[in-house]
């Protein structure tokens, strides 16, 4: 018998956070050593950096822009499409409860009644607005806003390591 796996908000959830924690170890690490290596060569090239060094500075600069750019764009495209998926489901439920709480007002029998009643509670219970799925997007949002940071960090430290 193959084993069964349920959905857990809460296991997908604590998941997510420990990735994004792990992640931030690694960049924030990564971070400082390629500021601990820039630092040093900024000082030992004086105020005549040779060639060499003004190439690495220059791509200092524009790197932080472009990550800055990047996470910023990733940022706020993941919470206009989370917003627009969270105002989706919200007017599908709204339609779907709106017509079972009509179906149910217009029963003929106690039986129907009662089954009716039992398919606007299982369409109350599923509600878009489950704060454990809202917060689990979220974090992954964020993972997705970090990625390009976290992604030039860890190459710099790599690169600037083997140098």
């Amino acid at each position: 018998m193959a084993p069964t796996t349920s959905y857990s908000p809460l296991r997908d959830l604590s998941a997510s956070w420990l990735k994004s924690v792990t992640e931030a170890g690694e960049m924030f690490a990564a971070s400082a050593q390629v500021v601990g290596h820039r630092t040093a060569r900024m000082a030992t090239a004086g105020p005549l950096p040779s060639e060499r060094d003004r190439t690495e500075f220059s791509l200092m600069s524009r790197e932080k822009k472009e990550a800055a750019s990047e996470a910023l764009q990733a940022f706020g495209l993941g919470f206009l499409n989370l917003a627009i998926a969270v105002a989706v489901e919200t007017g599908t439920h709204m339609w779907e409860t709106s017509a079972a709480a009509a179906a149910l007002a217009s029963s003929q029998s106690p039986s129907q009644w009662l089954e009716r009643q039992a398919a606007l509670a299982k369409i109350a219970a599923n509600a878009p607005a489950n704060p454990l799925r809202l917060a689990n997007s979220a974090t992954r949002v964020i993972q997705e806003s970090l990625a390009p940071i976290h992604n030039r960090a860890t190459a710099n430290a790599a690169r600037l390591g083997a140098l």
